[in-house]
């Protein structure tokens, strides 16, 4: 019982994971995209 779960924790931190990578790259993208706006912009 024990080490099911723990397998299941495992399984929610991967999908944590991989969220929060897809949540850093669209906010990296979208600071990008600020910064290019603002130069046109001063």
């Amino acid at each position: 019982m024990r080490s099911n779960l723990k397998r299941i924790q495992e399984v929610q931190v991967q999908c944590l994971d991989a969220l929060v990578s897809q949540t850093d790259r669209f906010a990296l993208y979208m600071g990008i995209d600020v910064d290019i706006i603002l130069e046109w912009d001063s």
